[in-house]
């Protein structure tokens, strides 16, 4: 794609000391100013042409982006102890510290003004794309300022908006022409078979080269985001300075669907609240104390036109959505309390501390309660022509009570020293504690069968040595642990007895559910369940480079690499099996299985590891 990028900024500055640093360093004309950092050029350009939404909480959707488009694979250097730094080789951030960083305040007025502007009319047409290019263009302004408030400190404050308007392209995989009316015979299920087709656009496939039903189509897609921050920092006397700082954001996406109901509309509210108090009982001591409140809402639902249940035709044509986790209304809480401290003495750094957080998952999440509908290869025929005839293979769905609420307590400890050897020569060394408790749901619905695992160690070191002719080398070892997310200990709403997941084999469209009695007290279910000695999965990661910097250029060779232990797995059992005398069709899948009480179980434990092993050169 080729892009017209306009992109107009502005910066300000009115010092009474010259002398005086700028409040943002030397600005460069780039659309990435914002609250919570923006989009870069390249990833705005993807967003709006790449056929996959990305939902902001949807971390399984954005491993998929990461693999179709690349991971920002980071060579850590000095890892500091404060944070745990679990999967940033892999691009990911830090943890979050419980106080807020003292900047440099400046005198005078500084401040930025930006706007970028993005628009389809220069856009080229890309290799899949049928027809020319449908309007889309994206908005995008904002501003920062910094400034001393006599009697009430330095303030600072940014805002920006983004506004994303117009037509995104993809591909899709349609019925074909022969294809777009029911086959049933019974009225009622003919009707609905018809829903279904409707949803496809009123298209026929136009990329047949690379597959006969292929479409390359266009679908509106409206993205409004709003960021804003504001920062206090003001002196309290020589030896106090209090940090004060609000942010907010917002977002809605009105996503494009291709076919009706593909993806969910979303809003998401959140703001982060934080206050830090230093104290500075000398010129060699530093110590903070912070609180923070952090809150986000989500709120994902079908779009008007879906057609209510997730229908899947073997991969044969698109499937019609969302997706079987529609839709979420959920409310997420953090409270971090702590403190950190350094210490300069002769060739030491000292750094210490520790730090509290409190979470709180409130709201509704299911697991396909619209029903989700297979039509696949099976009667003799093809998945499209069950899906005409309306003869489904399964259905699943759950029934029952999805709201909850978990709390959870999350602690650490750490200790760091930064050694200054010789001129020459640095050494960086600490250790962090973790302890991360076991969640329970504040109704007592259910019990999480794991307890706290509290015995959390991350040593951590790393060496800088600036070696003869101008090389540097840089070495370091880490380990970093991860919390179990709430995702994962919060599949235990759908186990009995307050819900119930369900698996039909060869359902009615109509009334999947109508053979099952849903009062009675043994109704069949597909539970899931953790594993008692669930534990964080935890990362070896280490890094080596070497550095030279000639006149008007820097060389960086690196190796990096993590050995990721104890991740996230399922074990899917109770399957069906082979039993002589019953044959081996879709409809006698639930009477082959070893555990009648049942469909398939899943089981959540601590069963994967990764390798990640790469090499950098940088000039």
């Amino acid at each position: 794609m080729l892009p017209l990028l306009l992109v107009a900024v502005a910066s300000f500055a009115f010092a009474a000391d010259k002398k005086s640093a700028p409040a943002t360093p030397n600005p460069k004309p780039a659309p990435a100013v914002s609250a919570r950092g923006g989009a870069s050029l390249g990833s705005a350009a993807a967003r709006r042409n790449e056929n996959v939404a990305v939902n902001a909480i949807d971390n399984d959707v954005a491993k998929e982006a990461n693999i179709r488009l690349g991971v920002n694979y980071t060579v850590l250097n000095a890892v500091p102890v404060e944070s745990s730094s679990y999967a940033r080789e892999l691009g990911k951030g830090a943890t979050e510290i419980a106080v807020l960083r003292p900047t440099p305040i400046a005198s005078g007025l500084h401040g930025e003004l930006f706007y970028f502007h993005q628009n389809s009319i220069f856009n080229a047409r890309t290799f899949f794309q049928v027809g020319g290019v449908k309007p889309s263009h994206q908005n995008n302004y904002g501003g920062r300022f910094t400034t001393q408030l006599r009697g009430l400190g330095a303030l600072t404050g940014t805002f920006s908006q983004r506004k994303i308007r117009g037509m995104v392209n993809g591909n899709v995989l349609v019925p074909l022409a022969n294809e777009r009316t029911s086959a049933a015979t019974d009225p009622a299920l003919r009707a609905l078979i018809n829903r279904f087709l409707a949803a496809y656009p009123n298209e026929l496939p136009n990329r047949r080269d690379f597959d006969e039903r292929a479409l390359n189509t266009n679908a509106p897609q409206r993205t409004d985001e709003i960021d804003g921050t504001l920062r206090l920092d003001r002196s309290l006397g020589s030896k106090f300075r209090i940090l004060l700082s609000q942010s907010l954001s917002r977002q809605r996406v009105a996503a494009f669907q291709l076919v009706a109901g593909q993806n969910p509309d979303t809003d998401i509210h959140s703001h982060r609240s934080r206050a830090t108090l230093v104290w500075s009982p000398s010129a060699a001591t530093d110590v903070s104390f912070g609180a923070g409140f952090t809150r986000t809402a989500s709120l994902l639902t079908s779009e008007p036109n879906a057609v209510g249940p997730r229908v899947r035709m073997g991969y044969q044509i698109e499937e019609l959505g969302p997706d079987s986790h529609f839709p979420i209304d959920r409310a997420l809480n953090t409270f971090r309390y702590g403190f950190v401290a350094s210490h300069r003495r002769s060739r030491h750094t000292f750094t210490f501390g520790g730090d509290a957080a409190r979470l709180q998952l409130n709201g509704i999440e299911t697991n396909n309660a619209r029903g989700l509908l297979w039509f696949t290869s099976n009667f003799g025929r093809t998945a499209i022509e069950n899906l005409r005839a309306g003869t489904a293979t399964t259905f699943e769905g759950t029934v029952g009570e999805f709201s909850r609420g978990y709390r959870q307590w999350s602690g650490n400890a750490f200790f760091g020293d930064q050694w200054r050897v010789h001129p020459r020569l640095q050494i960086n060394w600490g250790v962090r504690y973790n302890a991360e408790g076991s969640p329970n749901e504040v109704n007592h619905w259910e019990d999480v069968p794991y307890r706290c695992d509290c015995n959390n160690l991350s040593p951590r070191f790393h060496i800088t040595w600036q070696a003869p002719h101008g090389w540097l080398l840089r070495t370091g070892y880490t380990i970093s642990f991860d919390a179990i997310p709430p995702v994962t200990y919060g599949q235990l709403r759908y186990n009995p007895p307050n819900s119930y997941y369900i698996q039909v084999q060869n359902p009615d469209p109509l009334n999947p559910l109508k053979n099952i009695n849903l009062q009675s007290g043994n109704v069949r279910t597909s539970p899931t369940y953790l594993d008692k000695n669930l534990v964080s999965p935890y990362v070896h990661q280490y890094s080596f480079s070497l550095e030279r910097r000639f006149k008007d250029a820097n060389l960086r060779l690196s190796y990096f690499g993590s050995r990721t232990i104890k991740l996230l797995n399922v074990f899917q059992e109770n399957r069906a099996e082979p039993i002589p005398g019953i044959p081996l069709t879709t409809a006698t899948v639930d009477a082959r299985r070893p555990d009648p009480r049942f469909y398939d179980v899943k089981y959540v434990l601590n069963a994967g590891i990764a390798y990640l092993d790469g090499a950098q050169a940088a000039f």
